[in-house]
């Protein structure tokens, strides 16, 4: 059986191949040139850079023609596929990838098996990290996607962001409290609900008291440590002190990995993002 994601999972390059997880890409447009989100192709710090600059990068979805022909590909082995695929709350990729499966299964004996996660970057890759231990048990697709099904409710992800222009650009947020936000600097705390939608959990006065408040809600949250990852747009320094503090409380270091830059796009540099499994629900 095949395991694939999208390159949202955002999962450390090393565990797609630790874990042979194939992926396939959205794109970053920056200054009118396209690249493969989680490619080398941009480096990090000119993404963000250009960005606090003022540049305003686009996203694309994977279109259908690619979705068949990376699909078709997998089918060929012979092997069944689970994806697991990004929020069908936050990207019209989710409908696209379903549709091609179910052609693809209408002419194929293995098919395609679809996961809409109801999550992004890193919560949505912990889910992919599950597929991988019900793969490896053996179990048969449907017992799996089933699994699947149930686990990626207690899947969590809060953040965090520096700036709240970018929320508002992407009209995760209204201008006029982008505009109150900025002035009093409220730094929000969001998290992914159970649609898969961001929706705004609670505003706190500054930066460093964001910080602490992730680490709180996981160190509250969590229900073991076997997933528990922090994501950051070019903000190491606040991504190593929100490790120490859960650090400090959990006697685990979390996995630190660089958000993608098509999350980064509508989130923005400064994003701070903690990732982990809770014990009732998100």
């Amino acid at each position: 059986m095949i395991l694939s994601t999208d390159s949202t999972a955002n999962l450390p390059k090393e565990l797609y191949t630790k874990h042979n997880i194939k992926m396939i890409p959205l794109q970053v447009i920056l200054d009118g040139e396209v690249y493969d989100d989680l490619s080398d192709q941009l480096p990090n710090k000119e993404f963000h850079d250009k960005m606090r600059n003022g540049t305003a990068p686009k996203t694309a979805q994977i279109n259908a023609e690619t979705a068949k022909a990376y699909f078709e590909l997998l089918l060929n082995t012979g092997e069944d596929v689970i994806h697991i695929s990004f929020s069908s709350a936050l990207s019209g990729n989710t409908d696209t990838i379903i549709r091609i499966a179910n052609e693809l299964n209408e002419t194929h004996k293995n098919k395609v098996y679809v996961i809409n996660s109801l999550q992004a970057s890193v919560g949505e890759g912990i889910i992919v990290l599950k597929a991988r231990e019900l793969i490896d048990q053996n179990k048969k697709p449907q017992e799996i996607v089933d699994e699947l099904n149930s686990f990626k409710h207690n899947v969590c992800a809060y953040f965090t962001v520096d700036q709240l222009k970018y929320l508002v650009r992407g009209g995760r947020v209204s201008k006029f409290s982008g505009v109150i936000g900025s002035i009093l600097n409220i730094k929000p705390v969001l998290r992914v609900d159970e649609e898969g939608r961001l929706v705004s959990f609670k505003k706190v006065m500054s930066r460093k008291k964001s910080i602490a408040e992730l680490a709180n809600i996981c160190c509250e949250k969590i229900l073991d440590n076997k997933y528990l990852f922090i994501g950051h747009g070019d903000c190491i320094d606040d991504a190593n002190a929100l490790a120490d503090m859960v650090e400090a409380k959990l006697g685990v270091r979390p996995t630190i990995v660089d958000i993608t830059q098509v999350i980064c796009s509508h989130s923005g540099p400064g994003t701070l993002a903690i990732f982990f499994v809770s014990k009732a629900g998100k």
